[in-house]
């Protein structure tokens, strides 16, 4: 496989790029800035997962980049407790992505060890659910010169009953038109949140405004800011209409 330039050059772009943005996250989860150094994870491990999967015999370092990606958006999102134990699991499945790179690179594959960590994250993940059952606040609806504006009432949208009210309410929008996602009462917004309305933006006309610094810092970091709209207030979006 080393001898495939597309190979070859994501492999510098990794050694170049990636590895130091991933350290550098490493080093905050380490020290007290654990939300900030997921923040700086996330993109370089979002990059990695997708060029790989497009990848001749690389896609398992997809696979496993995924698994990692989804461990990370737990974590960020309260799912899993940031104690020291799951920080350090974190770390290890993040530094072993590069493991499992050089090994398919080198055609020696290490699928134990992977399963291994695997089956730890799969163990951490289940033991933080099922403790806390979360009420969602939900949403108010209304119609302003032909757009739905989505007023979300909870101040943490990161689990489903947080963020299903929102998918229901765009759900019954037709397909096109018009959706202000109005976040002014909203403290933070989960990447695994923005990720679900993200997804519908291809079929509906979506854009979000009033986004504290952190929800807005999650909505960029992910990339999920290509299929909504950001805009700084309910008036300067109709002000843009």
């Amino acid at each position: 496989m080393s001898d495939d330039p597309m190979v070859e050059e994501f492999f510098s772009e990794v050694n170049d790029k990636y590895y130091p943005q991933v350290m550098e996250g490493l080093e905050m989860l380490e020290g007290d800035a654990v939300g900030e150094g997921i923040e700086i994870l996330a993109r370089p491990l979002h990059t990695i997962k997708g060029v790989t999967g497009f990848m001749a015999g690389f896609e398992p370092a997809s696979h496993f980049t995924h698994k990692i990606e989804d461990f990370l958006k737990k974590v960020q999102a309260d799912e899993v407790e940031s104690t020291t134990d799951n920080l350090t699991l974190l770390s290890r499945g993040i530094n072993m992505i590069f493991q499992v790179l050089e090994q398919l690179r080198d055609g020696d594959v290490d699928e134990e060890e992977q399963e291994e960590v695997l089956a730890l994250i799969t163990e951490a993940s289940s033991s933080g659910q099922g403790e806390v059952e979360v009420a969602g606040a939900g949403v108010e609806v209304e119609i302003r010169d032909s757009v739905t504006v989505i007023h979300v009432k909870d101040p943490r949208v990161h689990l489903e009953p947080q963020f299903k009210p929102i998918l229901s309410a765009i759900l019954s929008v037709e397909p096109g038109d018009a959706i202000l996602l109005d976040l002014a009462e909203v403290l933070t917004f989960g990447s695994t949140a923005w990720g679900a309305v993200a997804s519908m933006g291809t079929t509906f006309k979506i854009a979000a405004c009033s986004l504290t610094p952190e929800a807005k810092q999650t909505i960029y970091a992910w990339g999920f800011d290509s299929t909504i709209t950001v805009y700084p207030d309910v008036e300067t979006y109709f002000t843009a209409q």
